[in-house]
């Protein structure tokens, strides 16, 4: 690779071998003609002789001189005026790559280092998904108000909104799915694509509407079960059926004093007292985790706040359009729009307008797991999966996989079986990129175990393999490691019987998986709900508990610890028993 050429060649005298630039005197005027051996070059391979073929020069320089341009020095000066033997020639040329050499390697370097740290920054997934995408705000402090905190607390995400959106409000009794609402759908799109920043009708602005937290974790030794009078209450999707919320509570005789109580999700929208129910929760600081229509509320709620600043409420009503069309239309032109899929003056729409600041934080504050290392008990509002289905279930990578190598030198080390049991659950949590996806855990029912859709999830309960199934076939594998109260205690997973879902539900693609072997890995159960269409859910290793109270059926709670007195179905959680309790509900959650 060469310089460009110089402005002056001295004649050529075979003679001379000094390196002495000429002094001006040599130089010629500007009105002199150069000689017809300025034309002429040198030939390398035959010093002291004369290359009679015309001297080419660059019309532009290479990439290279321009992105690396070689340092001017008076060497260099020297190098390109003066008359040299060829063995200088080399010896300049060499050190000219080693210059450029190291300057790409240092540029690349730089540039392979900002990629480990984008795709570092928040999950294993990698750089070419959103969360690399998001990485790379991180790395220069822009994009998303995304920040991370310690594994007993909350860690929270960027949005990804998932799939394309169509309907609400449907009756789960239409379709056999439930009406999941949100901004988003009831049924799926025929091309089952995510939403990408390209799909919004908006320069989408630098701002998270979605304030997604991704898990909280209740530390060991904060539930107690064992005790008497202590229990641990979990109960379905309320969707403001306030009353039949008291109901349920005075018939287990509820006591906010000695009893836990946490919910899965979708506290509010289609029932009839939104308002009330989050005051109950948000006084009684119950735990539990955000559904996808609360989400819909707080990214409502957000977007209102960012559109209208400080005194949003005043902007937001001073809007008087009905017409979404004609308010996309305006707020776009002053840069206000707000993203695709979103229903303008909707249900959520007006709650988050109306929700006082402490309820709306009280949502926010909702993760979308909820970890209970305790129990080896994960609550969410839709569901998980063990494992990347576009991989191998037997892949090295796969977390079950991963921990059912721990070798018995890890007890010895002092990672006893708990520990080791929750850094299982933890990778189920972080490791399995779809569980890594926010919009997966408040709207996923099923997924596609085959085809070219492998692995995508879907919210539709009429497609792919509901997740359940493919979670308990592959948890049933787990035997733990090959310690005696490890053995006694997985009997108990053994007894309880599996409850099919719904009539007419797809037909489970999960026996593909390879389940002939055993693993060393641990049982862990899901609660949750999001599936009012499947109805009460019982598996051995997931327990769904939307049971459709504001279409008129019933509201269900799960009740581990000291039961006496109460009167239900008898279920297992992990290692403990408990009962299901419900109470029936009026049309539309009274």
């Amino acid at each position: 690779m060469s310089s460009p050429p110089p402005s002056y060649d001295p004649p050529i005298n075979p003679n001379t071998t000094t390196n002495t630039p000429p002094s001006p005197s040599q130089l010629p005027s500007p009105s002199t003609s150069p000689s017809p051996e300025r034309h002429l070059r040198r030939d390398s391979r035959r010093p002291g002789h004369m290359d009679l073929r015309p001297n080419l020069k660059r019309s532009k320089p290479s990439i290279l001189d321009e992105l690396l341009p070689t340092p001017t020095t008076l060497s260099d000066l020297n190098h390109n005026h003066s008359y040299r033997s060829s063995s200088s020639s080399s010896d300049s040329s060499l050190s000219l790559v080693i210059r450029r050499a190291g300057s790409v390697a240092i540029i690349s370097i730089f540039l392979l280092s900002i990629t480990f740290m984008a795709s570092t920054s928040t999950s294993s997934v990698g750089l070419m998904s959103a969360g690399g995408r998001e990485g790379l705000k991180a790395v220069f402090g822009g994009g998303s108000h995304a920040e991370i905190s310690s594994l007993s607390d909350q860690v929270v995400l960027p949005g990804n909104q998932g799939e394309a959106s169509e309907t609400d409000n449907v009756d789960p009794n239409a379709d056999g799915s439930e009406g999941d609402g949100g901004n988003g759908s009831d049924s799926d799109s025929e091309t089952d694509e995510e939403t990408t920043p390209e799909d919004l009708n908006m320069k989408k602005p630098e701002i998270d509407f979605d304030r997604y937290k991704l898990y909280k974790v209740l530390p060991p030794g904060s539930i107690d079960i064992e005790s008497t009078n202590k229990r641990l209450i979990f109960i379905g999707d309320i969707h403001g059926s306030y009353d039949p919320l008291l109901r349920l509570m005075d018939k287990i005789s509820y006591n906010p004093s000695t009893d836990r109580l946490i919910h899965v999700g979708d506290l509010i929208a289609k029932g009839p007292k939104n308002t009330e129910v989050l005051t109950w929760m948000r006084d009684h600081e119950i735990l539990g985790v955000r559904g996808n229509h609360d989400q819909a509320v707080v990214q409502w709620r957000s977007w209102m706040e960012w559109a209208g600043g400080k005194d949003w409420p005043a902007y937001i009503d001073s809007l008087s359009f009905d017409d979404e069309k004609s308010a996309s239309k305006e707020l776009q032109k002053h840069g206000k729009g707000w993203p695709k899929g979103w229903k303008w003056k909707s249900e959520h729409w007006e709650l988050a307008r109306n929700m006082p600041d402490d309820l709306f934080q009280y949502i926010l504050d909702l993760p979308l797991v909820l970890h209970l290392p305790t129990l080896h008990t994960i609550v969410v509002h839709a569901g998980l999966l063990p494992f990347d289905p576009t991989k191998p279930s037997s892949a090295n990578i796969q977390p079950l996989i991963q921990f059912s190598n721990v070798s018995a030198s890890n007890y010895d080390m002092g990672m006893g079986e708990e520990s080791i049991r929750n850094s299982q659950e933890m990778s189920i949590l972080l490791d399995v990129p779809q569980n890594t996806v926010p919009w997966n855990l408040i709207e996923m029912r099923s997924v596609y175990m085959k085809g070219k859709k492998r692995g995508k999830v879907t919210k539709s309960s009429k497609k792919g393999t509901p997740w359940s199934e493919v979670w308990n076939k592959e948890l049933k594998r787990c035997k733990g490691h090959k310690t005696e109260n490890t053995r006694d205690n997985l009997e108990v997973y053994a007894g309880e019987e599996e409850k099919r879902q719904k009539p007419g539900s797809p037909t489970s693609a999960v026996e593909e998986m390879d389940s002939s072997a055993d693993l060393g890995c641990s049982p862990v159960t899901i609660v949750y709900g999001h599936a009012a269409g499947r109805g009460l859910d019982i598996k051995p290793f997931s327990k769904g508990i939307d049971t459709g109270c504001v279409y008129g059926k019933d509201l269900t709670v799960l009740v581990l610890g000291d039961v006496k007195g109460l009167k239900g179905e008898s279920v297992n959680v992990g290692e403990h028993q408990g009962l299901l309790v419900s109470e029936a509900c009026g049309k539309g959650g009274t």
